[in-house]
């Protein structure tokens, strides 16, 4: 069975803008049982907005690895992703208490309507262990 390559194309930012926000309308729109629903009642589109502007000055490529890897698929769970995304990028000319403190306050802050996307054992533990890199426990 070939597959569709087109399906995920907000992975690919070969040449492509990434858009997260779109990313995430098309995930609740996928999550919608009922075809009449809109996407806007899983998010609350305010909030998902000015959490996305804590990153306006960062790369696509910095915003795609925290926002897919790190949060969607629990990578802040992994030590050596988080040492090796610090390493890399926008964060290289920081410190590393900077990068990790940053990195904690915006997974603390997601939006709940995307931590429902995530096991919460999962998003807590990502959590739990930025906190701890970032001192905030």
């Amino acid at each position: 069975m070939k597959r569709n390559s087109s399906l995920i194309t907000h992975c690919h930012l070969q040449g492509k803008e990434f858009d997260p926000y779109q990313m995430f309308k098309s995930k609740c729109q996928r999550l919608s049982w009922s075809s009449v629903a809109e996407s806007e009642v899983f998010i609350d589109k305010q909030a998902v907005i000015e959490w996305f502007a804590t990153w306006s000055n960062y790369s696509d490529q910095t915003l795609k690895s925290v926002l897919v890897d790190g949060i969607l698929d629990n990578q802040f769970n992994n030590i050596t992703f988080i040492l090796t995304l610090i390493q890399e990028g926008d964060f290289a000319t920081m410190t590393s208490k900077q990068a990790y403190q940053i990195l904690y306050e915006f997974v603390i802050n997601t939006p709940k309507g995307i931590q429902e996307w995530i096991d919460e054992i999962d998003f807590k533990m990502s959590c739990d262990v930025l906190a701890l890199l970032s001192k905030n426990r």
